[in-house]
């Protein structure tokens, strides 16, 4: 009898669950997918895409309560229901590992597969909840953000020293009526200029008119200031990873 019971509530279950995510799509597009933050349906925005990262809800949940601290993540707290934040969470984790572009979730045979200390490093460079993980500007393995092409050819790469190795291609980006910051350059034509915005733990993507922006080459940012949320035997771990991943 009981199965019976929850075969029969099951469909109502699903339904309650289909209309909060429908209900969070609805509220994300109003107050996260707008142009100067998050993308749509999780892409990338001005702020980080969200689709395909894995993240649980009680992560999303304290983020978009709490906000993130030194950078354009606000609290919601005060601005949306307690509801609504936890529909938005429910629609996020419905985007959860459909994009490739934006994140990793391992799969449970592949994570067997991987020896302990080299499932412990890819957990380290991929961690939805470490704002500023490697993930969040590296792809490896098909999974990431491709801000850098740093980790794009491993075996070239001195896998010894992750803290200090060199990220190509990082440019001072200065803005008609903003200050000067570190970016990475993802598109440049006529029309417009897309840029990583290098200045917060999260990259943040933005679009310019060619005639608003200039690009100067080199900049101040260091990769090692964005390698101190790691301690040095999770750095050595990540190491361990990617070396696994080359087939090293």
């Amino acid at each position: 009898m009981k199965i019976c019971l929850w075969l029969l509530l099951l469909p109502v279950l699903v339904s309650a669950q289909d209309d909060k995510v429908a209900h969070g799509a609805d509220v994300y597009r109003a107050s996260c997918g707008v142009a100067y933050c998050h993308g749509a349906e999780g892409k990338p925005g001005r702020a980080p895409g969200l689709a395909g990262r894995g993240l649980d809800v009680r992560t999303i949940l304290a983020i978009a309560t709490q906000g993130i601290p030194n950078t354009s993540m606000p609290a919601f707290d005060s601005q949306l229901k307690p509801e609504d934040i936890e529909a938005v969470a429910a629609y996020i984790v419905s985007l959860g590992g459909d994009d490739r572009g934006a994140g990793r979730t391992v799969k449970p045979d592949e994570a067997s597969a991987m020896p302990d200390a080299v499932r412990r490093g890819h957990e380290l460079f991929f961690d939805a909840a470490r704002v500023g993980a490697c993930g969040s500007c590296h792809e490896v393995g098909g999974w990431g953000v491709p801000v850098s092409v740093a980790l794009a050819d491993l075996r070239t790469v001195h896998l010894h020293n992750l803290r200090s190795f060199e990220t190509p291609g990082v440019v001072t980006a200065h803005p008609v009526g903003e200050g000067p910051f570190p970016a990475v350059v993802t598109e440049k034509t006529a029309a417009r200029i897309r840029v990583y915005d290098l200045s917060s733990r999260l990259p943040v993507l933005r679009t310019f008119v060619p005639a608003d922006v200039v690009l100067t080459p080199g900049s101040s940012w260091r990769h090692s200031d964005t390698a101190n949320i790691y301690t040095d035997s999770e750095i050595e771990a990540i190491a361990v990873y990617l070396r696994w991943a080359a087939g090293l």
